[in-house]
């Protein structure tokens, strides 16, 4: 059996042209520095993204010792660029650009072959090959591309809006610690108070000034103090736990100072309800992805409406009979839609874009509800802040500061004494818890409307000159 040359040339031309790659690259860079751009003002810190993912996550040299003091922003850049769920993230991107250049190949063409054996004694023998080339991806192709390219920016922005919470976890891990930090110091400074009460009630109960009972008081609140220093001390270590996992150092010591305050959120100019809706429904980058998912369910539905029609394949054959005569047989394939008429796929699709739509809409009116929420949250801290510095607990000390110098006079008995030392220790622990709920609800107002309030109002834009 022989096959004709120039038949055989022409078959792997149509073999080539059919097996071509399309022009959409699984190459993920473009995507990962679009999820960089997009992530870029919005952390709260100065580290651009692409140089932060520009090392492996689990290279920490050149940002921190692990001994110095730790500051916030030291803190953020650790996170950037040793988080390995935002390293996660990317894979996911890549992943996912892999898809959108998947579905733009076309699927590979199929050859048949085939060789008869005579069985009646004849010297010669029948032989086929079959190219087949299924040709419905062309007209189908640009919705699956959309389908995939959608996906992509959704994934992107997903992307982009992970790093954004992973800031903002930093920043409300880092006032906790602050917080922590504050509190004992002011259960140290307590405590020092009690045991110096302790020790002038002693002395005045020893010359018969005082009754033993208020010796035993002075114990009692001096023994209360050190219990709470003690559990103010393991709050903090817990809270540097937490930021030190958040930063990817797990395993590191906590033996280590921060150094920060919570004035920063309370000179801060409040900004307009209207405006802080305004930016929660345009820029947030979880809501623009939600969006981009709608019109991948759309492309999906669009998709679904070719099953309804016939698919069609080409095939192109070379036979040779028993007598040796050869031909070329073209032909093609339609399938009917009768026992599937997409009536199915296309219902399941159309109901895959009003879950799409309805998911966008929740997760709009979350992220408006989530705005005004902390705006709110942060108008009241900020006053109870002003009514507790400026009165409470600056009256406070002023009394206790009268109430020693009228027990040492003998004025005043050492119960008095610290029943106002008490009163005051109390208004300064509830100034700290407002200054702490002050700083998280500040993160939280940043991060419901984006990230920041230096952001243009305007939508992300997953790719270069378009909005998504």
């Amino acid at each position: 059996m022989t096959i004709n040359t120039t038949w055989a040339r022409r078959t792997a031309l149509i073999l080539l042209l059919a097996g071509m790659p399309g022009c959409i690259t699984a190459d993920p860079e473009a995507a990962i520095e679009r999820t960089a751009g997009l992530a870029d003002g919005r952390t709260d810190s100065s580290l651009s993204m692409e140089d932060a993912w520009a090392k492996p996550f689990t290279d920490r040299a050149g940002i921190w010792d692990g001994r110095s003091t730790l500051e916030l922003q030291t803190a953020l850049e650790l996170t950037l660029r040793n988080d390995p769920e935002l390293r996660r993230q990317l894979a996911l991107v890549a992943e996912q650009q892999g898809s959108l250049a998947q579905s733009s190949l076309p699927p590979n063409p199929v050859v048949g072959f085939g060789l008869g054996i005579a069985i009646d004694g004849m010297s010669s023998a029948p032989a086929m090959v079959q190219l087949m080339q299924q040709l419905t991806w062309i007209w189908t192709m640009n919705d699956r591309i959309d389908i995939e390219d959608k996906r992509l920016q959704a994934r992107i922005l997903d992307a982009a809006n992970t790093v954004v919470d992973r800031a903002s976890t930093v920043r409300e891990s880092f006032a906790n610690l602050l917080h922590a930090e504050a509190m004992t110091r002011l259960r140290e400074a307590y405590t020092q108070t009690t045991e110096t009460n302790l020790e002038l009630t002693e002395a005045l109960a020893k010359a018969g000034e005082l009754p033993l009972v208020e010796v035993d008081r002075a114990r009692i609140d001096h023994r209360a103090a050190k219990a709470r220093l003690s559990g103010a001390r393991r709050a903090a270590r817990t809270r540097k736990l937490e930021l030190l996992r958040v930063m990817g150092w797990p395993e590191h010591s906590t033996d280590f100072e921060i150094e920060g305050n919570f004035t920063e959120m309370m000179a801060i100019e409040p900004p307009s309800e209207t405006e802080v809706i305004e930016r929660a429904v345009i820029v947030r980058l979880d809501v623009a992805a939600a969006e981009q998912r709608v019109l991948a369910a759309e492309a999906n539905a669009r998709l679904q409406g070719w099953r309804r029609v016939p698919e069609v394949g080409f095939n192109l054959a070379w036979q040779e009979n028993f007598t040796g005569r050869k031909a070329l047989v073209p032909g093609a394939s339609v399938s009917i839609p009768v026992l599937d008429d997409g009536y199915a796929a296309i219902a399941q699709a159309d109901a895959r874009v009003e879950a799409a739509r309805l998911e966008a809409a929740i997760i709009r009116e979350d992220a408006i509800e989530q705005a005004r929420v902390a705006l709110n949250q942060w108008h009241r801290a900020r006053q109870q802040v002003d009514l507790f510095e400026d009165g409470l607990v600056a009256s406070a000390r002023e009394v206790v500061t009268r109430s020693e110098q009228s027990f040492k006079a003998g004025v005043t008995g050492a119960t008095e004494l610290l029943l106002t030392q008490r009163r005051m220790i109390q208004l300064e622990v509830e100034l700290l818890d407002e200054k702490l709920l002050a700083s998280l609800a500040w993160v939280d107002l940043e991060n419901a409307v984006g990230g920041s309030f230096q952001l243009p109002i305007e939508r992300p834009r997953t790719k270069t000159g378009e909005a998504s």
